[in-house]
């Protein structure tokens, strides 16, 4: 039994830019701009069934992405005192 369900929705463009900055941060081969496009279309057209069957879950919590960190972590937060 899940007993939780969260879903960072970040949309392409967003991934994009963390992971191009990360590549230069970390020096990362694999995120260069073909990889990350794949790796997306294949994450969203393998996920979105488990996304549509989860949503009609009642603890199934969706949570924007793109806010910061410590925005991120409060919602999660309110989300595991219920």
């Amino acid at each position: 039994k899940l007993s939780l369900i969260i879903f960072l929705n970040v949309s392409k463009n967003t991934i994009i830019e963390r992971l191009e900055k990360r590549k230069i941060l970390e020096n990362r081969s694999d995120d260069d701009f073909d990889t990350i496009i794949k790796r997306f279309d294949t994450y969203m057209e393998t996920t979105k069934p488990l996304l549509d069957f989860y949503n009609k879950n009642p603890n199934f919590y969706e949570i924007d992405g793109s806010l910061k960190i410590d925005e991120i972590t409060a919602k999660i937060d309110t989300f595991l005192t219920v």
